[in-house]
């Protein structure tokens, strides 16, 4: 990674050995983690996070920041903690790299989302699901915050994702949260896919080095393999073309009448 970029990582702490509990990383110029964003059950009388919510009228889904870097930790006015979920093992994803202005963008617009999220007071579900209506739980906070950020909401292989597939507010809400400085990624703007036109364009909007890396990339991908083959093969029958016009002498207006 370039000493200037960061990036956000989307990560599973497995529970009980076969569900996930889905949450974000941030992470600076030289890997470390900086923040972590969860969605955690929450005692509403002492206002502590719980490992598991088990009774729904005393515990509530509320969104936490846990910040390890100093510098970004009194960015936001906060004590800097070693609380963390971020164990050796775990399924992970980096979902965007880019400047420093781009992913902390971003990542703050999430942290803002924390208030207006958490005075929704949502229950959490029993042990972490419903069985007969929609469940909401850390993995909905998961999908919030990531479509809040505008990055990929990775799903992870291998476990069980309750909740994942539902929001904790509505998609207009959640637009009305977003940093709109910055595009909505599809699950191919996250690093590792095959590159394509708006890898391109970010590459453009960036310049330099970054112009040269989409460049390769995108002659390196399928798509640009493909397009370099079908423009190489219109070329060729250009040429024929060409030849063949050249070889039959223009005739004379008259001649052709």
């Amino acid at each position: 990674m370039p000493d200037d970029r960061y990036s956000i990582e989307a990560r599973s702490l497995r529970v009980a050995g076969v569900a996930s509990h889905d949450y974000w990383v941030l992470r600076g110029p030289d890997g470390k983690d900086m923040a972590e964003l969860h969605g955690l059950a929450t005692d509403r009388e002492t206002n502590r996070a719980i490992p598991i919510g088990t009774d729904e009228k005393k515990h509530s889904l509320r969104v936490w920041h846990f910040v390890h870097d100093k510098d970004f930790a009194a960015e936001h006015g906060v004590k800097p903690t070693r609380e963390s979920y971020i164990q050796e093992g775990q399924q992970h994803n980096t979902v965007l790299t880019g400047t420093r202005e781009e992913v902390l963008g971003r990542w703050n617009a999430a942290v803002a989302a924390k208030e207006p999220l958490n005075a929704l007071d949502l229950n959490y579900p029993n042990y972490g699901f419903k069985v007969f209506s929609d469940t909401v739980n850390s993995n909905s906070a998961y999908r919030t915050l990531g479509e809040v950020m505008g990055v990929p909401v990775k799903d992870f292989g291998g476990v069980i994702e309750p909740g994942i597939d539902n929001r904790m507010t509505t998609p207009e809400e959640i637009e009305k949260l977003r940093n709109k400085d910055y595009p909505v990624l599809s699950s191919r703007d996250a690093p590792g896919r095959e590159a394509g036109a708006d890898t391109l364009l970010a590459g453009a909007r960036d310049g330099g080095p970054a112009l040269d890396t989409a460049l390769r990339d995108l002659q390196a991908s399928p798509q640009g393999q493909q397009f370099a083959a079908t423009a190489q093969g219109e070329a060729q029958a250009r040429s024929v073309a060409d030849a063949g016009r050249d070889a039959d002498p223009v005739q004379p207006a008259a001649a052709r009448s």
